[in-house]
């Protein structure tokens, strides 16, 4: 089941508000959202749930285990990380070293999103950040809250833990929640569905301004489809009394790579910063230390997306240029004009996106030379030229909403009018709603880009 499906908002979602606000007591509150978050997870394959219950148990027993165990403590340590290391390699990876193909195309439902939750939940009993939970109950619906288990945020066991236990359920977070949820919808349905038509509509386009909006509109899809979806999980958590941090900060304003990722997808960023990069020594060693782990951090978060030399060679790229800016740009950068900042950070980010999005690395050529007039057969022709004044205001739009303007227009509108910018907004957010709930009706969904990551 999906965010952005007819049964989830008419069906799953209400009835799953309706049985949790009328359960009493906040530990029987966890055992509804546990059987929910279940039956969620279950809804499309069944099967996989064994996967998942396999994990919690596996995870939770091996918890337990690290904080008792001194004689072979080392060994059970590896042993409790090797098994969730080895079931995402199952599933992912298999074919990377195999001899003959392997269908990995059936992926379940946010494996990665789990697994690395559960990693850091041992990372964390390891360095006696916190306890091992004692209660199944608990345990399994940090693991697998469905607020959070298809496409993330990757919430750490630190930050939901005193929630499991006790957490504010008033009108104030769950009308943030609401308004949350369907910013996240508007961003899925309005605009990255409609981005990803851009983007399928000028797949064979040979021009050089066809090649761009290629690339451009893959780089707007992707932002408001898995910002959506972190709009829309983090809307539901507070309906439900849970507090997310938030996973997209307007990447796209950002002056440096360093800053864009500080932006983008922030919990992964801070899941390879707590659980790989400090450990490996971040940045409190040599220049070599250092540059060995930053590459091994970008490596593994190409590859965490996908079993791919595309991933891993936009992981690299991207490593490269935060080195670059470490030891060469940054004062230059610092320096530029903000305007020149954001286009440099923009060009190297759209690149990028090329070698994320394309089958191969010979076809991410193909469309950077295109893009620089080499091998294009015009500068632009009428295809792109009926796809251009086609989508010209979501273009105009999808750019106006990528950066924080809105958002501080909407702070603003509060601030000045007081309960009536609530009302005009609340107003507006309905429109949006009945908007996306027509276009839902009227084509068939198109699913998350991250679900498959």
């Amino acid at each position: 089941m999906i965010f952005n499906s007819l049964i989830f908002i008419f069906f799953f979602l209400p009835i799953s508000l309706i049985l949790y606000y009328l359960t009493p007591s906040l530990y029987l509150k966890n055992i509804v959202l546990l059987i929910i978050s279940l039956l969620f997870y279950a809804w499309n394959d069944p099967a996989t749930l064994i996967l998942l219950i396999l994990s919690i148990l596996w995870n939770y027993l091996s918890g337990i285990q690290i904080s008792k165990e001194t004689k072979h403590r080392k060994l059970v340590i590896i042993t409790s990380i090797v098994f969730n290391v080895v079931i995402l390699f199952i599933y992912k990876y298999i074919d990377m070293i195999v001899p003959f193909e392997v269908d990995t195309s059936h992926v379940p439902m946010g494996l990665s999103f789990f697994t690395f939750s559960a990693i850091s939940y041992l990372g964390d009993i390891i360095t006696e950040k916190v306890e091992p939970q004692k209660d199944i109950v608990l345990f399994s619906l940090y693991i697998c809250f469905f607020g959070k288990i298809s496409s993330g945020p990757i919430v750490t066991y630190a930050k939901m833990q005193p929630q499991l236990e006790l957490r504010a359920l008033n009108r104030t977070k769950f009308y943030t929640g609401m308004v949350l949820f369907i910013k996240g919808l508007v961003k899925k349905i309005i605009f990255a569905d409609q981005f990803a038509l851009v983007f399928q509509g000028l797949s064979s386009n040979n021009s050089v301004l066809g090649a761009w909006l290629y690339t451009i509109s893959y780089a707007l899809q992707l932002y408001f489809d898995f910002s959506g979806y972190s709009d829309m999980a983090i809307g539901v958590s507070k309906m439900f009394g849970f507090d997310f941090d938030i996973n997209f900060d307007h990447p796209y304003m950002s002056k440096t790579i360093q800053e864009f990722f500080r932006r983008w997808h922030i919990s992964l960023g801070n899941w390879f910063k707590n659980y790989v990069y400090i450990p490996l020594g971040g940045s409190r060693v040599n220049n070599v230390l250092y540059v060995r782990n930053i590459l091994i951090v970008w490596f593994l978060t190409g590859i965490w997306h996908g079993a791919d030399i595309t991933y891993i060679f936009w992981g690299l790229y991207l490593g490269i240029f935060v080195l670059m800016e470490k030891f060469f740009l940054k004062k230059g950068l610092a320096k530029l004009p903000r305007f020149i900042s954001h286009i440099y950070t923009l060009l190297i980010v759209l690149i990028g996106w090329v070698f994320f999005f394309s089958p191969s690395i010979q076809s991410a050529f193909d469309t950077l030379l295109k893009m620089f007039g080499f091998g294009a057969a015009s500068f632009a022709d009428s295809d792109f030229l009926f796809v251009f004044t086609s989508y010209l205001v979501l273009i105009i739009f999808g750019i106006f909403f990528a950066t924080p303007i809105y958002d501080k227009l909407q702070i603003v509108s509060y601030n000045l009018l007081k309960n009536k910018g609530i009302i005009i907004t609340s107003i507006v957010y309905v429109v949006f709603f009945v908007i996306c709930i027509s276009l839902m009706v009227g084509s068939t969904y198109q699913s998350f880009l991250y679900s498959a990551f």
